[in-house]
């Protein structure tokens, strides 16, 4: 898989004509379902503070070539969606994982394609916090749940690296595009590890998160919901969904062996550590995990398809 750098193919996969928008209780999403469900849909959720445009686009392109459409969510307090202001702001990671299932019962992404019926989770780091929450809260709607650079809640587990924890604790400047993309560039640094940080692609993504609008104080309730969730390991032992832990060997912000505490909680999850990937998905481990997540999504439809006796 090349590296893609034309801004047109980036937009295109990131932020196709600033998405849509979908009513929900809470509030009003902004989302992008892009490319053809043949084999199913994958709902990928973002991570702490992170805008839906943050996802790796070589990633996208891949699936969308192995035939999965992705739908991708701004998180509420994140990027273009809003919350009510009725809806307190001291809310929960079963909260955000509501708001997920509820755009997914509006949307119902497969109906108009081949393959309708429950879709695959990819949610890396807090949005892994989030698919966890979103399998337990909705069983039927997940079809398959990756946990990608994510942790259990354990506090002995996933420890950042010292270097790395004021990315927690700074946040992002919004007098000055100047500064916050100085900033950003910064971020990306602390969370690419040591072998494949990208300037380039950091700059025009936070770009893009400036032209969509910043929420300093929004990543500060994400964070407190975060901190409030606590240990998830029993609850997360009453799954039973094909699960794929995913996590980087060199990820500076959760440590792999909160990704290893969470393959031994999930009945029959399955460990896949990335060789020198950090707390980012680089291009250069773009395919290797495209083909990883293909995989484990045709097990998960064959499974349910041996369930059903077809």
């Amino acid at each position: 898989m090349t590296r893609i750098s034309d801004e047109g193919r980036l937009r295109e996969l990131l932020e196709p004509d600033g998405g849509e928008f979908s009513e929900i209780p809470s509030g009003t999403l902004n989302y992008s379902l892009t490319g053809e469900a043949r084999n199913g849909t994958v709902l990928l959720i973002a991570g702490l503070s992170m805008q839906r445009t943050d996802w790796s686009p070589e990633l996208i392109a891949g699936l969308h070539e192995a035939g999965y459409a992705t739908l991708a969510a701004d998180n509420r307090d994140a990027g273009r969606s809003r919350m009510n202001d009725s809806i307190p702001t001291d809310y929960s990671l079963a909260d955000m994982a509501t708001d997920l299932r509820d755009l997914l019962e509006t949307l119902d992404p497969n109906a108009a394609h081949t393959n309708p019926g429950p879709v695959h989770v990819v949610g890396m780091s807090m949005g892994g916090m989030l698919a966890q929450h979103l399998a337990m809260l909705a069983p039927e709607r997940v079809r398959s749940l990756t946990s990608l650079m994510s942790t259990t809640g354990a506090r002995e587990v996933g420890r950042p690296e010292q270097a790395s924890k004021w990315v927690f604790l700074t946040p992002a400047p919004t007098d000055s595009r100047d500064a916050y993309l100085a900033y950003a560039q910064r971020y990306h640094e602390a969370l690419a590890g040591p072998f494949f940080a990208d300037p380039e692609r950091a700059r025009q993504t936070a770009e893009m998160a400036w032209d969509r609008g910043l929420s300093p104080a929004g990543t500060a309730r994400q964070l407190a919901a975060i901190q409030s969730d606590g240990d998830r390991t029993e609850r997360l032992r009453a799954l039973r969904v094909p699960t794929l832990v995913a996590h980087g060997d060199a990820d500076p912000l959760i440590g792999i062996s909160g990704g290893v505490a969470t393959a031994a909680a999930i009945p029959g999850a399955s460990m896949y550590a990335i060789p020198g990937m950090g707390h980012t998905v680089p291009w250069q481990r773009a395919a290797e995990l495209t083909a990883r997540l293909v995989a484990h999504f045709a097990a998960a439809a064959a499974s349910v398809d041996r369930a059903h006796g077809r």
